[in-house]
């Protein structure tokens, strides 16, 4: 890059300045950002002269489960070390590993996300109905943990093969080595980490070629670890699904048993919390999942309950329920949003 070398870029005192005001957003109520922040000048002064010299280490992890939207294993980052991971990928390490990803492969990129996945369907849905109408199938594929069994040699492996920086190389080596919470500390990497999206994202660039180039599937779309196939051959994607199979084997992961399935296209299709159906006429409705509706529902009570013992304020509350129907409406379900309002407006009333 012109006289100035990827680690002198990544490791710039404006880089990480510039990487410190993203990480901050949305988690300035932490103590440990807040704290951060408040020297940032300094702290960020301090991270490059260690950086510089070698001295840099990574700090340890903060290890907690969710339960919401499912039950997860979170290994959270200092924020000294997030500031350094973010200016790596957004100086270098994103540009050079997504110059090879498909155009459906919709996670973790500036541009796409879940909504960008979710349009992606319903094109791919509508463009198949045009040519074969309702006679077709669905293959849906999920992989079992994969975070959490993703070897180490297979995720730096994918990272060396795209990006050819070696100081860059040996940086994403290192964090990805850092991870030793599971069994076998050469196997899983955090959830919740930049650094390890956008390595998963590279971990199953090549199925995604393989998928596209060798099987010649022109309807596909994968959001992280979950993906779908449309042909209009059974029989095809079954031998398709040999092939993924072996190819995950290759990589050290497994498909989950229970999510992965070949049913008719005119079934429903579960993706990122909605159920997409193509109808006779050609049309694709949207409809939340009941499970993200029942989840909804008790969310919204224990939220009035806090407000009326003064724990939260009505505002909060009103704006997590307008936050709410704004991701509903990107489905078909305004009779949906009109019956939960209803049921807002009535826990106010008793």
């Amino acid at each position: 890059m012109n006289d100035i070398t990827i680690r002198e870029l990544v490791c710039s005192y404006d880089s990480l300045y510039h990487a410190l005001q993203k990480c901050k957003k949305g988690v300035m109520w932490k103590d440990s950002v807040a704290g951060f922040v408040k020297n940032g000048l300094i702290n960020c002064l301090l991270l490059k002269e260690d950086l510089d010299s070698g001295r840099y280490k990574l700090g340890k992890y903060s290890v907690f489960e969710i339960t919401e939207p499912k039950r997860r294993v979170i290994v959270s980052t200092r924020i000294k070390d997030r500031v350094f991971q973010r200016s790596l990928c957004d100086n270098y390490l994103t540009e050079a590993l997504s110059k090879s990803f498909i155009y459906d492969n919709c996670a973790c990129q500036v541009g796409k996300g879940t909504d960008f996945a979710r349009k992606r369907l319903k094109v791919h849905l509508q463009r198949f109905y045009r040519k074969h109408g309702l006679n077709g199938y669905v293959l849906k594929c999920d992989i079992k943990s994969f975070f959490g069994s993703t070897p180490h040699d297979v995720a730096i492996s994918a990272v060396a093969k795209r990006a050819k920086d070696q100081w860059a190389v040996s940086e994403v080596a290192r964090i990805v080595n850092s991870f030793t919470q599971g069994e076998d500390p050469a196997i899983g990497m955090g959830l919740g980490s930049q650094v390890t999206q956008l390595i998963e994202l590279s971990v199953l660039d090549t199925l995604d070629h393989i998928i596209k180039e060798r099987l010649h599937i022109q309807h596909y779309v994968r959001y992280m670890d979950d993906f779908i196939l449309i042909h209009e051959d059974k029989h095809y994607l079954r031998c398709c699904l040999s092939v993924i199979e072996e190819e995950i084997r290759k990589l050290g992961l497994r498909l989950s048993e229970k999510k992965t399935q070949i049913f008719p296209v005119k079934q429903q299709i579960h993706f990122l919390g909605f159920s997409y159906r193509l109808t006779s006429t050609g049309k694709v409705l949207l409809k939340l999942l009941p499970c993200k509706v029942v989840r909804e529902r008790r969310k919204l009570k224990k939220l009035v309950q806090l407000c009326r013992k003064g724990i939260m304020t009505k505002e909060h509350a009103d704006f997590c329920f307008t936050s709410w129907k704004a991701h509903a409406s990107k489905g078909n379900c305004y009779k949906l949003i009109q019956s939960m309002t209803q049921y807002y407006n009535d826990l106010w009333r008793y």
